[in-house]
């Protein structure tokens, strides 16, 4: 039986829209930023306990201003944490899309893929012809190198002689 996950066609309007909201998401987020490899491994990590110490901390440091030297950027510092607060539903949002388009994609890959493997245990079925020695070329690059299992001779499972 053929599996059937997702059953779904998007129309060319549909895609016209999809891309057209992706273009003016991209647009939004032209100021964002990409890190290389190199700085995302040098940058300090904000996690959830160190968050909590910078908030405690940016909180003092408001209610202190006196104790810190004055050329402190503290505007750019509350403007840091303000954008921080706004980034993460946004991205919460983003992730949300993102798992729903690859889970979409796996599906339709893995109906695909069952699809495949079930028209070519019929042509094997079925013995000779056309269709069976075409999808023996098409299916050798995959599974060209797999070969048929040895069983093991001694029982020991490792198929070496005791």
């Amino acid at each position: 039986m053929l599996q059937d996950l997702i059953s779904i066609t998007i129309a060319p309007e549909r895609l016209k829209a999809i891309d057209a909201a992706l273009t003016a998401l991209e647009a939004q987020l032209d100021d964002f930023i990409e890190l290389s490899v190199e700085q995302r491994r040098e940058l300090v990590k904000l996690g959830p306990r160190s968050e909590v110490f910078c908030r405690e901390t940016l909180s003092v440091m408001e209610r202190s201003p006196g104790a810190l030297p004055a050329d402190f950027p503290m505007d750019s510092v509350r403007q840091d944490r303000e954008a921080l607060d706004q980034v993460r539903p946004i991205l919460s949002r983003l992730r949300m899309l993102v798992t729903l388009a690859e889970d979409t994609e796996m599906a339709l890959g893995s109906d695909l893929y069952k699809a495949a493997l079930e028209g070519y245990r019929f042509a094997r079925a079925g013995g000779k012809g056309a269709m069976l020695d075409e999808l023996k070329a098409q299916a050798n690059p995959r599974f060209g190198n797999q070969g048929r299992r040895r069983k093991p001779s001694n029982g020991t499972g490792t198929g070496d002689p005791a």
